[in-house]
């Protein structure tokens, strides 16, 4: 399909510089969750367009587009690519592109703007390796003197990437790298991945790929992985679940040093963010800690929504009281609830954040104190006199001790005093045990006396 120049081209502005990688485009961010279907080769040639807009211009012009240079940065083979490009730029201006809350001049309440990409296509004749395009008008504050709510990257970054899906994301990923991670809900996410069937009108007719497992394996994985491999934001996820259907994700953006030679590297816009729903700080130290927090937050809330079995809702409100008390509050709640087995976690857990429980206080016994011998008195003092009597006491005794020991057994007999009292006869002879017993082996007869 060809179309001759129309008069209203005559006043146009013609745009022949041809972008390069570092080329910068800036968007608004509705343009980030806009409803629009195009292939790989159709978002490359908008992006190359969008790529020619300067931050100082004040309308659009007529963006001459030469095919081989598209070629080279996109890195395709340009033979037969001109004939396809012009298919391409004529079949972009029938495309719906559906932008949700938009406001036109003098309305007071949100709109919906249903447009196309592209307003005109001027093709030249053949041989000529290059054609031309406008851009639809009501695109003009999206796109031209953005100030404010936009969000930037280079070029050369998406005009290699190989699935429409990894685009998509990646112009979503750039619109909240500055917030550090962003929970979407699966339809809404893949209505940002144009996993949807559109209607003439730009209206949803279906979702593709709705078994979760389907958009994950088809769209979400290659797509992080094509993103991870290729451009300057790392990306990963994680999965929410409602009993065990996941019904959301939660997707977190840092930046990928290494692939950040690749390219300039540009700042994040951070002053650019003006949403209500998440401002950050203006010193930049501020806003680090409060990306960090987020990213706290978001894995925690991965963490206990599979392991407390928590619905959507009461994982929304867990997200809220991480926002009123902070996340080391809610971390006190989990080690409350796994101090001890819970019939039902995901409402002990919710009691606990309501409650302000506290783990119980483990409080030892008080020792036992060890027994104590009863004090003793100390004995009383002896004068010198005494102490000299009480020896001489014991030695009196003593020596009564030992003169009643005379004549004993082993003494070769008894006193008299003795030998009355214990009944022992003069002519008994006591032997030492051992030795003088008669009979014993060894033993020998005192003289004078034959045993019997």
């Amino acid at each position: 399909m060809s179309l001759e120049r129309q008069p209203e081209f005559q006043s146009l502005e013609v745009v022949e510089y041809q972008p390069r990688r570092h080329s910068t485009i800036w968007k608004h961010n509705r343009l980030a969750t806009a409803r629009h279907t195009l292939t790989p080769r159709e978002h490359k040639l908008v992006l190359y367009v969008m790529s020619m807009i300067q931050p100082e211009d004040e309308a659009f012009k007529l963006y001459r587009i030469n095919v081989a240079d598209f070629a080279a940065i996109a890195g395709l083979d340009k033979d037969h690519l001109y004939e396809e490009l012009r298919e391409v730029a004529v079949g972009l201006k029938s495309k719906p592109l559906v932008i949700e809350g938009h406001y036109e001049s003098g309305d007071s309440t949100p709109g919906v703007l249903i447009t196309s990409w592209f307003d005109a296509a001027f093709i030249q004749p053949n041989g000529s390796g290059s054609f031309g395009v406008t851009i639809s008008p009501y695109l003009k504050p999206y796109l031209l003197q953005v100030k404010r709510e936009f969000f930037k990257y280079n070029l050369g970054y998406v005009v290699r990437l190989k699935s429409s899906y990894s685009i998509r994301l990646y112009e979503w990923a750039k619109r909240w790298q500055f917030a550090g991670k962003r929970r979407i809900e699966l339809d809404e996410l893949r209505q940002v991945l144009g996993a949807v069937e559109l209607n003439k009108m730009g209206g949803i007719k279906k979702y593709l790929l709705v078994p979760y497992k389907n958009l994950k394996a088809r769209a979400i994985d290659p797509a992080v992985k094509e993103l991870n491999a290729n451009t300057e934001v790392s990306i990963s996820y994680a999965e929410h679940k409602d009993g065990k259907r996941v019904v959301a994700l939660t997707f977190l953006f840092r930046q990928n040093s290494k692939n950040a030679a690749k390219l300039d590297t540009m700042q994040i816009p951070r002053d650019a963010q003006l949403e209500l729903e998440i401002e950050l700080l203006q010193k930049p130290e501020q806003a680090t800690a409060e990306t960090d927090s987020d990213r706290e937050a978001a894995l925690l809330e991965a963490k206990v929504q599979p392991e407390f079995g928590l619905s959507a809702r009461q994982l929304d409100m867990v997200r809220e009281f991480i926002e009123k008390k902070g996340i080391e509050y809610v971390r006190e709640k989990i080690a409350v609830v796994d101090s001890e087995p819970r019939k039902n976690a995901a409402r002990t857990f919710l009691a606990a954040l309501k409650g302000d429980w506290k783990l119980p206080v483990k409080r030892k016994p008080p020792p036992i104190p060890k027994s104590q011998p009863p004090p003793q008195e100390p004995p009383p003092e002896i004068s010198d006199e005494e102490w000299a009597k009480q020896r001489e006491k014991a030695r009196v005794t003593f020596n009564e001790f030992k003169e009643s020991m005379r004549g004993g057994p082993l003494d070769g007999g008894f006193s008299v005093e003795n030998r009355d009292r214990l009944g022992v006869r003069k002519s008994d002879r006591f032997f030492e045990p051992g030795i003088n017993r008669p009979g014993a082996v060894g033993s020998q007869a005192p003289s004078g006396r034959v045993p019997t």
